[in-house]
């Protein structure tokens, strides 16, 4: 009598079966390492600078600014002595390693404060020492829109002041209540007010709400182009570096020196007489 295949196969399949089971349970009874740099010299500062460099190539894009002295002293990343307790690696773990982690905080951290995505800033934060000062302590508050998506800056120039709402629009520019063309009549004022947009090439696409008091046309008209100037850096910080070239970002501090005892002005002396 010739056994059918059907009959092999019922025969086989029980031993095929445990196989599968143990090896299963040996898969999952196999230990395996948290850190996928296990079975190096150095696993922690190894997985370290795996995940400082795969953050570093994520946003190497991002515009960077040269860290001051000031700054590079306010920051202070865990110490080597922390480091190596935090490691675990005992005298496995040398000072170029802790420069090399260094190294990296620095680069991560000349990100432009501004644009800093905040898994940067955690990163950072995990990795300073407890009496770190992260973006030191003369960093200026940053600024934002307002719940109306509004940038409110303050202009000034000689003795006026202009308070400027700069909100994205169609170009509307009003001016104490009053359109561009009637607040200064004179075509080079309005071009120097509108300025700013020229050299962002952004012509157009925002209104402006000013009100400026003080002084005179000139420096009334200065004292908005510098208030639309900061309020394009805060709706685009990316717009900084081409504004400040064009002298945008400092105000003109010059003002008219006074007039002093004795003199026809601040500096001309009286006609002399002989007689």
């Amino acid at each position: 009598m010739t056994s059918k295949p059907e009959d092999l196969r019922l025969l086989v399949s029980p031993s095929l079966e445990h196989e599968k089971l143990r090896d299963s349970e040996l898969e999952r009874l196999r230990i395996v390492p948290t850190l996928k740099t296990f079975f190096g010299g150095n696993p922690v500062h190894e997985d370290n600078m795996n995940n400082l460099n795969a953050l570093l190539r994520k946003y190497i894009n991002l515009p960077t600014k040269t860290l001051q002295t000031q700054e590079l002293q306010s920051f202070k990343p865990v110490s080597f002595e922390e480091y190596k307790e935090r490691c675990k690696s005992g005298s496995r773990l040398k000072t170029k390693h802790h420069r090399e982690l260094t190294g990296i905080l620095n680069r991560l951290r000349s990100i432009d404060r501004q644009l800093m995505p905040a898994d940067v800033a955690e990163t950072l934060r995990e990795f300073s020492s407890s009496k770190a000062d992260l973006f030191g302590a003369s960093e200026k508050k940053l600024q934002s829109l307002d719940t109306f998506g509004r940038a409110v800056t303050v202009g000034k120039r000689k003795t006026s002041i202009a308070d400027v709402y700069l909100v994205k629009g169609e170009g509307h520019v009003i001016i104490n209540g009053k359109s561009l063309t009637s607040a200064f009549p004179n075509d080079s004022d309005r071009k120097k007010v509108l300025f700013p947009f020229n050299v962002v090439s952004q012509e157009a696409k925002y209104n402006i709400f000013a009100e400026v008091r003080g002084g005179g046309v000139s420096g009334q008209v200065e004292a908005i182009m510098y208030g639309i100037a900061k309020g394009l850096v805060v709706h685009n910080p990316l717009l900084k570096s081409r504004l400040r070239k064009a002298g945008l970002m400092t105000r003109d501090n010059r003002i008219v020196e006074r007039k002093k005892p004795g003199k026809v002005k601040a500096r001309k002396s009286p006609t002399w007489v002989k007689r």
